[in-house]
């Protein structure tokens, strides 16, 4: 028997068709399994027939051309499920949102779609899907294309022992959801991280001075939602993990697992920051959305306690001239010869002290520019 990794806590998540109104039956299309699914819908639907397009991997694509899927019921509910059955329901339907299902090495992996599904938060309630419930729907659809989708491991995951990292991670967020900062958490993963590969030192410490260089730039977290956003951040972390860790081209494993606690830590901080512009905390999708929508940028962040060196010019010309000025100097900063004596996060906030307090949050969107030019001297190990 293959046994089965959950990217969230048992009872984590549950979710409300009939009240949702949101997009996932509206817009996004199906994928039909081609050997077992679409005989019986064309005998049951057949004038559907024309508008089916084959896709790789054994599937069927039913796309949707109005604001809903064909089958979405007034009552937001499946007409299709409603008419021949839960068991004539297609897989893929029949699992969302827990329909990313995956066989990694020899286990497999079950994901949460938390992009497009608004999801809610469950966790000690009694109300959420529980990980046996979904094993028993697997068992039920049995194998096919999507329950057999294959996902490589990167390199060095299995000596690592990824698994029983992420296990032991994921059962330990319950500790932490209750926390009102997501810094202690990050903290736990990161140290959790450091015993698990052997390394040495205090790797704890690094954490600690990443939130102090964040605060620096992006100003203390006072919203009164942000104990809101850890938890939900919490609750997610570790199916962002495992996107992390498994997504397509990814790098070595243990170069990514070690960065992810900061990668992590960085999502909080600027969801914090996005709840007191929206006045109110953001939900689980809205803080996937974003972790996703940042990747770029959290990744040069969470590095902020490394040095790095720039191989030439830093400009800005067209924007507002106390940038313009900035970027130049953040620029000459990272060119001299003892660049690398101080960590980036040091560099920036230097310059950081001779900007507006309204502007310096874009001083590490500025550094983006500098693409490849910026060269970290000191990787992560």
């Amino acid at each position: 028997m293959v046994a089965t990794y959950f990217a969230f806590l048992d009872g984590a998540f549950r979710y409300d068709c009939g009240t949702c109104g949101q997009a996932c039956c509206r817009g996004k299309g199906v994928a039909i399994s081609a050997d077992r699914e679409l005989v019986p819908l064309l005998g049951r639907v057949p004038r559907i027939s024309p508008l089916l397009q084959p896709l790789p991997g054994g599937y069927v694509r039913l796309p949707d051309v109005s604001d809903g899927c064909w089958f979405l019921a007034s009552d937001g509910m499946c007409s299709y499920e409603q008419r021949y059955g839960r068991e004539a329901k297609f897989t893929t339907c029949r699992l969302f949102p827990f329909n990313r299902v995956f066989r990694v090495g020899g286990s497999q992996v079950v994901d949460v779609n938390s992009v497009v599904c608004p999801l809610q938060d469950a966790h000690d309630s009694g109300q959420g899907v529980s990980h046996q419930q979904l094993l028993s729907e697997l068992a039920s659809v049995g194998k096919g294309p999507l329950t057999e989708s294959s996902v490589p491991l990167p390199s060095g995951a299995r000596d690592l022992r990824w698994l029983a990292l992420e296990t032991t991670l994921r059962d330990d967020s319950a500790r932490f959801v209750a926390e009102p900062s997501f810094l202690t958490f990050a903290s736990h993963q990161q140290l959790t991280t450091a015993r698990h590969l052997g390394l040495r030192g205090e790797p704890g410490s690094t954490i600690e001075q990443l939130h102090t260089y964040l605060e620096a730039l992006y100003g203390p977290i006072v919203t009164p939602h942000a104990s809101v956003v850890s938890r939900r951040l919490t609750l997610l972390s570790p199916s962002l993990r495992f996107n992390a860790l498994f997504r397509k081209g990814s790098d070595d494993y243990r170069r990514l697992v070690i960065a992810l606690p900061a990668q992590l830590l960085v999502t909080y901080v600027l969801s914090a920051k996005a709840a007191e512009v929206w006045e109110q905390p953001l939900t689980l999708r809205a803080i996937t959305e974003l972790h996703q929508a940042q990747t770029e940028l959290r990744t040069l962040v969470a590095r902020l306690t490394e040095s790095a060196t720039l191989s030439g010019p830093l400009t800005a010309a067209e924007l507002p001239p106390s940038l313009a000025a900035a970027a130049t100097r953040l620029g000459e900063r990272l060119q001299k010869r003892d660049a690398a004596t101080q960590p980036l996060g040091k560099h920036l906030l230097a310059v950081a002290e001779t900007v507006p307090l309204a502007e310096r949050a874009l001083l590490p969107t500025l550094l983006l520019r500098a693409g490849e030019a910026l060269r970290f001297v000191s990787p992560h190990p």
